[in-house]
């Protein structure tokens, strides 16, 4: 996610992974039936979760999240449980910091290496965008579950299973900023049934549309993918695609900004491109990047879905544009490829994806112009480390007192570390680790030990030093 401050300080904030994990693809799997109307904004489904457990140890219980309870982050939007079944008969739960976590204790202990299927009845509904709400009355969250006039955002709309790591069920609460979604890898298979008319834009690949006499089902069909993620577009909105090798992407935009929709798929494309040179191939076949109004946040990235903020689509020509579109990108590679843990350690996707937003300023545009960004970034994480001397950029989100100290640390110090690593290593040394690094973690829950094993495998070189300097302790 990226905003920008009323100062003009670029800050970059993101939203999406967590922490090292053993679950591999065929570990989970969802099954989602949902019925949406959109309208009135409002939900209802259920959710089939297969679950293996890869974690090595018993599991006496489960816990699943309901992110979009957080008002910090998805204002007044909201999911609650209906009903839990395993095996057909329902159980007993209880719900915890705020109705974002879900504890279903089981009766036998969950073996490794054992299955358990787990189904669960729940609906929501959506915030209403600001034009739409009551007078007088307060706007909150950035616009991730929101109803306004040309589209409905659904993210986080459904109960998801808990990250398992070294440390246990990862449960942090939010910060109020910053990341908060966390997801294993898993295989969805989503039945849509919503009226005739709006159109979904959603993660993964569409596999048929039957329309019946008052509404159209879809069903659609996403591998490895850390979340899906969708929204529902009126006639408003002009799809663009383009297919670039093995991925298909498209853009969103509504008729009033048809300039940023056809500069967004020109930049989206060319990222693409570059970071498959550089990183390795795009996780998914197909990703989509859609216009909504969002609050206090300029880009929002999920698994094959990117929200672009509509308020940045007024001047897309302006540089922070292409920062959006490029840094949103890259996040594919780090986020929904590779994860990590966005609580004890963000650092670890932003710095990639701000620093791969260098990377195509200086192709799409020039060096000086990606220069220049790269010394706003210098100038902003240097007056913030003076400022707060006991942070690092791989300090946890929850010991930063805010949004734009967290931005300079996590996104422009997370930058600055990987190109001054990068003038360090040298571009044969650097790109063979950043390879190397995507292809062995690529669908797995990184750890700042991991990166910095696979730098040393890949370079006769010392970086303690420069890990020191940043603060990083593998």
């Amino acid at each position: 996610m990226i905003t920008k401050k009323v100062s003009g300080l670029l800050v970059l904030i993101a939203l999406c992974s967590l922490a090292q994990s053993s679950l591999a693809q065929s570990s989970l799997s969802y099954q989602l039936d949902l019925v949406v109307d959109y309208g009135a904004g409002v939900f209802e489904g259920s959710a089939v979760i297969a679950y293996t457990n890869s974690t090595g140890v018993p599991l006496s219980e489960l816990f699943f999240r309901l992110y979009a309870n957080d008002d910090s982050l998805y204002g007044t939007a909201f999911v609650q449980i209906l009903d839990i079944s395993i095996q057909t008969a329902s159980r007993t739960y209880s719900l915890y910091l705020d109705d974002t976590v879900v504890l279903v204790p089981l009766d036998d202990p969950l073996q490794p290496e054992a299955s358990i299927e787990v189904t669960i009845a729940f609906n929501g509904a959506a915030s209403l965008w600001p034009e739409f709400q009551p007078i007088g009355s307060a706007a909150t969250g950035y616009g991730l579950l929101t109803k306004s006039a040309s589209a409905l955002t659904l993210t986080a709309f459904y109960p998801m299973l808990a990250v398992y790591s070294d440390e246990g069920w990862a449960l942090d609460p939010s910060t109020g900023f910053g990341d908060t979604l966390m997801g294993d890898t898993a295989d969805y298979a989503v039945r849509l049934t919503t009226r005739a008319g709006p159109v979904p834009v959603t993660s993964g690949e569409l596999i048929s549309v039957n329309p019946e006499t008052d509404a159209t089902i879809y069903d659609f069909s996403a591998t490895q993918a850390r979340d899906f993620s969708l929204v529902l577009v009126d006639s408003n909105y002009t799809p663009r695609t383009f297919e670039s090798g093995r991925t298909t992407i498209r853009t969103w935009f509504t008729a009033s900004s048809e300039l940023a929709g056809r500069l967004a798929i020109d930049m989206a494309v060319s990222s693409s491109e570059l970071f498959e040179d550089l990183v390795g191939p795009c996780p998914f076949h197909e990703v989509d990047l859609v216009e909504v109004p969002l609050r206090s946040a300029a880009g929002v990235e999920f698994s094959g879905l990117i929200l672009v903020g509509s308020q940045y689509t007024d001047d897309p020509t302006d540089l922070f544009f292409s920062i959006i579109i490029s840094h949103e990108m890259a996040h594919q590679w780090f986020y929904a490829g590779i994860g990590n843990d966005v609580s004890e350690h963000p650092w670890l996707d932003e710095s990639f994806a701000t620093y791969l937003s260098f990377e195509f300023l200086s192709v799409f545009f020039d060096n000086t112009t990606a220069r220049g960004q790269l010394g706003t970034w210098r100038n902003v994480y240097q007056q913030a480390k003076q400022d707060w001397s006991y942070l690092t950029i791989a300090s946890p989100k929850y010991a930063f007192p805010n949004s734009s100290i967290y931005s300079a640390f996590v996104y422009s110090g997370g930058a600055l570390f990987l190109y001054d690593l990068r003038q360090m290593l040298g571009d044969d040394a650097f790109y063979r680790s950043l390879r190397g690094y995507y292809g062995t973690m690529l669908y797995s829950m990184a750890s700042p030990s991991d990166l910095i094993r696979i730098i040393r495998e890949n370079c006769s070189c010392q970086i303690d030093t420069l890990l020191k300097q940043y603060g990083i302790m593998p």
